[in-house]
């Protein structure tokens, strides 16, 4: 080996780490770690409670993932559970689970097709959220944003699907599926069927359709 090469990180059972900086971690049992974790690859298809913060340049996630500081990837892949009590930075987010963060939640493009619940601002230059779970946002703000039903949910048998709760939505682009929110404001708006929206703030096109519900309309254009 290397002198300078990184060591490994696998836990199979029960174990405790201080942390470190790692090539490659694999927990398929239960692992505590204290200190911060830092590695190249991260894949978790156990349990991983973590005191510190968390850095990976890919991570992916099917099992369940606790984190009381920060966590940061290059590539986040959720398949399970991901709960983060500070905030998390990706540069690319897929997620077909669950992720709760309880700061604020940035990338660069995320594709959201599970619950996300995020306690402070999510933000990114392009956001896709199919509604497969529950979504809870505080405050958006974002490049484009697509929100969308999942292929299901537009059959006759199957209608279930989850929807997306904000405060406030400022984004260049929007285009709203079943989407609450208090005020939605971007140059380009089209609020689709089965929205809620308090107030439509838009500086170039406002496309509502008939079977969303809108109380205020506001051109900023007129107000520029």
């Amino acid at each position: 080996m290397a002198r300078d090469a990184k060591p490994n990180l696998t836990v199979m059972g029960e174990s405790t780490s201080a942390g470190g900086n790692f090539a490659r971690v694999r927990i398929m049992g239960q692992a505590d770690v204290r200190g911060p974790l830092v590695c190249e690859r991260l894949r978790v298809m156990g349990q991983l409670d973590a005191e510190a913060d968390l850095s990976a340049d890919t991570a992916s996630i099917m099992g369940q993932v606790t984190c009381q500081g920060d966590v940061i990837a290059a590539k986040l892949d959720v398949k399970g559970a991901l709960r983060c009590g500070g905030h998390l930075s990706a540069g690319e987010l897929k997620t077909a689970g669950e992720i709760e963060v309880k700061g604020n939640c940035g990338a660069d493009r995320a594709l959201i097709r599970g619950a996300l619940t995020v306690e402070g601002l999510f933000s990114a230059d392009e956001a896709r959220i199919r509604l497969h779970g529950p979504c809870r946002v505080r405050e958006m703000g974002l490049g484009r944003l697509v929100v969308e039903l999942p292929k299901h949910a537009w059959g006759a048998s199957f209608r279930r699907h989850g929807t997306l709760e904000a405060d406030v939505i400022e984004a260049d682009e929007v285009d709203l599926v079943h989407t609450r929110a208090r005020v939605v404001r971007a140059q380009v708006v089209r609020v689709g069927v089965g929205c809620e929206i308090e107030c439509v703030e838009y500086g170039r096109t406002c496309d509502v359709h008939p079977g969303a519900k809108v109380e205020h309309v506001i051109d900023a254009r007129a107000n520029g």
